[in-house]
């Protein structure tokens, strides 16, 4: 074994589950496209697109996970915990399980002027200011999505006349180290939002080989005065479902 082999492994955990419910580690298996969402409300209306049924996957109710079909492909729907560190250990072993393709459906923080609660953005990189994509990438590695499940959905949204900006998110595990220095700095330099998983999501996809893709809906605004918070705001959920309408297309093409 080498030095920088590691010892736990998620294909170690699934089995121990498998082994402690009596079932086999195949009855475990979610299918090869996963939405990854945060958000109940997020969750929720997924599930009602694809007609979810929910599954008794690992981790139970406290990770629920649904499959329905969309164009009559199977896909899945994860509502995952908030933080890099937590979102990556279940996205690992959902990729153990057979996640290939995985579209997050996440909410940000916008940091641009131009931004306003609701707006959509489509992620092309992700700045790693998170601890977790240290562990699997050096720190000179750039994370982006995959090409083509970004411009897929760029076609549908610009198909159905949905607006959106398309560009780079700033990742954080500090949410309330969010310094005027840093926002003026990102901002500048052209990133649009903040939020707290997706450069960890791509470096985890990019070390195990899958695609990853993601897009995210403006909850909040952070300017160098104050910060304007809309999370449960009419127009954020409104496009909230736009959002996952169109991911879920793009993700279930054939």
């Amino acid at each position: 074994m080498s030095e920088d082999e590691s010892i736990s492994k998620p294909s170690d955990a699934i089995r121990y589950c498998a082994e402690t419910r009596r079932v086999s580690v195949d009855a475990l298996n979610v299918p090869g496209r996963l939405i990854l969402t945060y958000l109940k409300s997020t969750f929720e209306c997924g599930k009602k697109l694809i007609a979810g049924k929910d599954i008794n996957w690992i981790y139970g109710e406290r990770v629920p996970l649904c499959v329905g079909k969309i164009n009559n492909v199977e896909v899945a729907i994860g509502k995952f915990w908030i933080g890099a560190p937590a979102t990556v250990a279940i996205l690992e072993e959902a990729i153990a399980c057979g996640a290939k393709v995985i579209f997050e459906v996440g909410i940000s923080g916008g940091i641009q002027a131009d931004l306003e609660p609701g707006d959509i953005v489509v992620v092309t990189d992700a700045i790693r200011d998170e601890g977790t994509s240290y562990h699997y990438l050096p720190s000179e590695v750039k994370v982006v999505s995959d090409q083509s499940l970004r411009n897929n959905l760029i076609e549908h949204l610009s198909v159905n006349g949905i607006r959106f900006r398309s560009g780079p998110v700033w990742t954080t595990d500090g949410v309330y180290r969010e310094t005027v220095g840093k926002i003026r700095r990102y901002r500048d330099s052209g990133v649009l939002a903040v939020d707290m998983e997706t450069s960890a999501v791509f470096a985890l996809a990019k070390f195990r080989q899958v695609k990853a893709a993601s897009a995210q809906i403006i909850s909040d605004v952070l300017d160098e005065g104050r910060w304007m918070l809309a999370f449960d705001s009419k127009i954020v959920r409104q496009s909230e479902e736009l959002l996952v309408k169109n991911v879920l297309e793009t993700v279930c093409e054939k």
